[in-house]
């Protein structure tokens, strides 16, 4: 099945633990995030072995535990090497700071409760998507977004970061990009035809306040922290996520979307999974 996707408004909810829906804006198709190079695939961790509710950083495959083949070929594929689970129970202001990832794309994978990812699509307008249980996320690096709990305020998540390395969780304001970042240029390049909003003076956009008042730089991945430390409370310095391409791995998928001529291939048959 495809992801939860809406609009937003107002562009920059009160309170952006509730849907804010625009009902006036009809559905969402989920086109317009892989034409802005984001993946998706629906997963189902229920049955194998994962913390209860908890964090653990970083995590591996217990040894005597039932675990997901489908989640380990994903892995594999992808040089996932790095991975752990955080846990995040309340609105974090920080986490919902707009912003982009430098280190590498951010991979996340939810195991249980939900949370919304707002996304900037390539006409540089919110698209929100519930990610709820099974979701299995990847967002290119250089992509503008925020994150927030929903109304239930609980969600563990599983981060992924491919390499031997250590995990570059470290993000940028998009106050603070002014077209001088590596990560934003190419994803401009890529996916934005070479044309950033933020630089285009002939641009306007859908009323949104690009400078918010951002003062502070978050570095710790937001959202894609989605509990940094494995916290609730404030991102982690030590840990965020990049991660590769999305998952095209259909293993145990039940519907995705996502960049690259495979996956784009598999997608045309998932959307309507």
């Amino acid at each position: 099945s495809c992801p939860k996707l809406s609009r937003l408004t107002p562009p920059t909810p009160a309170d952006p633990t509730q849907s804010n829906k625009n009902e006036t804006a009809g559905f969402v198709d989920p086109s317009v995030l892989l034409a802005a190079g984001v993946g998706y695939a629906l997963l189902d961790p229920s049955g194998f072995t994962y913390p209860n509710r908890t964090k653990e950083i970083p995590w591996s495959p217990p040894a005597n535990g039932t675990n997901d083949p489908a989640l380990q070929e994903i892995r594999d594929e992808f040089d996932y090497q790095y991975a752990d689970i955080v846990v995040v129970t309340a609105y974090n202001e920080g986490f919902y700071e707009e912003h982009i990832h430098a280190g590498g794309d951010e991979v996340r994978y939810v195991l249980d409760g939900s949370g919304y990812f707002d996304i900037r699509d390539v006409n540089d307008e919110w698209v929100r998507m519930q990610a709820t249980e099974g979701a299995f996320i990847t967002f290119p690096s250089g992509i503008e977004h925020r994150f927030s709990v929903d109304e239930n305020l609980y969600i563990q998540a599983m981060r992924l970061f491919p390499g031997s390395a250590d995990p570059d969780w470290s993000s940028v304001p998009r106050s603070e990009i002014h077209g001088n970042n590596t990560a934003r240029n190419a994803y401009v390049e890529e996916f934005l035809c070479g044309v950033d909003p933020d630089l285009d003076h002939d641009h306007h956009d859908s009323g949104d306040d690009h400078d918010t008042d951002h003062d502070s730089d978050h570095t710790g991945d937001d959202e894609s922290d989605i509990g940094a430390s494995g916290d609730d409370h404030g991102p982690d310095h030590d840990h965020d996520q990049s991660g590769d391409d999305e998952g095209d791995s259909g293993a145990n998928g039940r519907g995705l979307f996502g960049v690259g001529a495979l996956l784009a291939m598999v997608a045309g048959l998932a959307f309507h999974a």
